[in-house]
């Protein structure tokens, strides 16, 4: 009687989540043409599966009602981790835009399985052995579990990505004094509070007569583990199977790999991702030990053409030397599209002098970032390459500044922030082989004042810019300003509330806020470059940035582009000059990255491109124009023909494409430690 009634309910329950989900995806699909079958009947199955799924798990949780309190007392702080990491996954879901459907929600149960294994594991320990010692553990592991995500949340909010390696390589007093300076007080009372109620909530039963029986209760945490993990490997390689052989779309394939690495994302356990980042540097290519020097193949050279990249490299004949003085003023964590020529998100009213420098000079407007975060960012754009490796010596390798140094010219570097940030002092000098390095000391000792947490903001970097340059008027020189104002969470606004436009200080996100100060305080650097009388037809200025903002918090609201927001995307490159006839071949409209920075300027200065560079020379025609990145284990590739997003650690290639560019960039890679 009870299996006719629950087949009944199943029937019932199936119907009407059939009729529902079905007007649901012809509200979605209906107005398309022509009318998207397959995408529609694909949309009901997953979203009734899903629905069954859910009813299944409501119903085996009233059929064991009467032991859900008991549980919930005896197991409180996993309760406690399980809820909080399914409002975290609510809102991974939420920011990268996954469809909830059959797939997302497995995921989401792996996920939620994987969080709190460990933690379940102690927990069944201390029941079975309920001594002073495992409630120590107990509360460690609840501890570290529980805070492990509450900090990955923060992270994915700000990455949209899990805590990668690289914040480990770059963690020290002045980083974290930096986020600490630009957080908001709120914020800084909100985590507070977050990580003392989660400390208040760690509650145990005390020990029972009649304990759980241990061995079942591994028996079945185990099944659930392995169960659930199982179960949505199957679903993962069964959606790819159907959609690469029943929809066959090229679109939709790449689509559906970015899907997948985003579910991928909802299942991982924070806490060992924690552990596994911190201890090993798992964004490296090869081991400390082992370094592939892969030599392509003439198939590899093959595919690689069809991309754009010759290899080897196209001669760049010397031209004489078009500028004798190149500024470059690099913003932090700008992104194209906080432009308002590109982006009518952003208030017109907050950036009308990039605007104008867009309409009136040479620029490029699918200029994409090669790597993050900083460090990696100006990798890219002073030696060409996609991988900055700490472990190998930097001395000896080629770069813009020694380069330029070895032609006679000065090379200045000046950073807003601390020498001491991330062991700039050393790293960067040795890396990128500037000799005259300048960062927050310095101007210190100029007597400047005011730094913030992160260090000087733009007015004290452009003031010290401009008397850089009157000081070396007579010089040749490449002279590069890193400015921090745009540093994530909040910028820093530089104006009270009413100096601000009505449209910009009303603007719910303070991101609008930070663009117009990082707009002004370029006007008056202009403004008074012009008035000393150092913008002349020997002098290039050129501003960009050091890589597109982290994924996370605002910057999702304001660029609404999928492609535009991803860990590689557009970055903006303007070229200054009263002398502007040198760049007339520039296409404005053609990918490139910030790899080809460097060449192209070495080009304008008339000196050799060194062959180890990756990049290529911006005004040198090229067949197919190409974007090229690397973050995280993951090489992003663009042209007008293709883009696509290759996970280079995976054994075998999904295509020809991925492989080529695979092992062109470990070969390049492996040329650095050849030095």
């Amino acid at each position: 009687m009870k299996n006719v009634r629950l087949k009944k309910w199943m029937l019932i329950c199936t119907g009407a989540a059939a009729v529902i989900e079905g007007l649901l995806a012809y509200n979605y699909y209906g107005h398309i043409e022509p009318f998207p079958y397959e995408d529609f009947y694909y949309n009901i199955i997953n979203h009734v599966l899903r629905d069954l799924l859910l009813c299944l798990i409501g119903w085996g949780l009233y059929f064991r009602r009467s032991r859900i309190p008991d549980r919930i007392k005896r197991y409180f702080p996993v309760v406690v981790t399980g809820v909080m990491y399914l409002g975290i996954a609510f809102f991974m879901v939420n920011q990268l835009s996954l469809e909830a459907g059959l797939q997302t929600t497995v995921s989401v149960l792996a996920g939620l399985n994987n969080n709190i294994f460990l933690l379940l594991l102690t927990a069944m320990c201390y029941h079975k052995w309920p001594n002073s010692f495992m409630r120590f553990v107990y509360f460690v592991m609840y501890a570290f579990t529980a805070l492990t995500m509450l900090f990955d949340a923060f992270y994915f909010w700000q990455t949209s990505m899990h805590v990668e390696s690289v914040l480990f390589q770059n963690l020290n007093i002045y980083a974290v004094q930096g986020i600490f300076a630009t957080m908001s007080m709120g914020m800084k009372l909100g985590i507070g509070a977050a990580v003392v109620v989660i400390l208040l909530l760690f509650r145990v039963t005390p020990p029972e007569r009649h304990k759980p029986n241990f061995a079942w209760s591994l028996l079945c945490a185990a099944i659930f583990f392995i169960g659930l993990n199982l179960t949505d490997r199957v679903l993962i390689a069964a959606g790819m199977f159907g959609i690469e052989n029943l929809v066959g779309s090229y679109v939709e394939i790449e689509n559906e790999k970015t899907r997948i690495n985003y579910r991928n994302m909802l299942s991982v356990p924070m806490n060992v991702n924690f552990v596994s980042k911190a201890l090993f540097d798992t964004d490296k290519i090869a081991g400390a030990n082992h370094v592939e020097m892969r030599e392509l193949t003439d198939k590899d050279k093959r595919v690689l053409a069809e991309l754009g990249i010759s290899v080897p490299k196209e001669k760049v004949e010397k031209i004489a030397a078009q500028y004798d003085i190149i500024v470059v003023l690099i913003l932090e964590s700008m992104h194209r599209d906080y432009i308002n020529y590109y982006n009518p998100a952003i208030p017109e009213n907050a950036t009308p002098f990039l605007n104008n420098l867009v309409i009136r000079y040479p620029h490029m407007d699918k200029y994409y970032s090669s790597a993050v975060p900083t460090t990696q960012g100006l990798n890219a754009t002073f030696r060409s390459h996609l991988i900055m490796d700490k472990d190998v010596p930097g001395k000896n390798t080629p770069s813009l500044f020694r380069s330029v140094q070895k032609a006679g010219m000065r090379g200045i570097f000046m950073n807003a922030s601390s020498q001491y940030y991330s062991n700039e002092l050393r790293e960067y000098p040795d890396q990128f082989g500037m000799k005259e390095y300048y960062a927050k000391e310095y101007l210190e000792k100029r007597g400047y004042t005011g730094a913030s947490g992160w260090g000087f903001h733009n007015n004290v970097m452009y003031e010290e810019t401009l008397n850089l340059l009157e000081q070396g008027k007579h010089d040749r020189m490449l002279l590069v300003t890193k400015t921090l104002d745009m540093h994530q969470p909040y910028p820093y606004t530089g104006y009270t509330w009413n100096e601000m436009p009505e449209g910009v200080r009303d603007n719910p996100n303070a991101t609008v806020r930070g663009v117009y100060w990082v707009d002004k305080t370029l006007e008056n650097f202009f403004f008074q470059a012009e008035k000393r009388g150092l913008m002349d037809d020997r002098t290039l200025f050129i501003i960009t940035s050091d890589h597109n903002p982290h994924s996370g918090g605002e910057y999702t609201k304001l660029v609404t582009n999928a492609n535009d927001k991803m860990s590689i995307a557009p970055i903006p490159l303007i070229f200054v000059s009263t002398n502007l006839k040198p760049l007339d071949s520039l296409r404005n409209h053609e990918y490139c990255s910030q790899i080809d920075l460097a060449p192209t300027l070495l080009y304008l200065l008339g000196l050799d491109i060194p062959n180890e560079f990756m990049g290529r020379n911006l005004l040198q025609p090229t067949s197919v124009p190409y974007a090229l990145g690397y973050f995280g284990g993951k090489a992003y590739y663009w042209s007008d023909e293709r883009h696509f997003v290759d996970q280079m650690d995976k054994p075998v290639p999904d295509t020809e494409y991925e492989d080529a560019l695979s092992n062109y960039i470990i070969h390049y890679y492996g040329l650095w430690h050849q030095f």
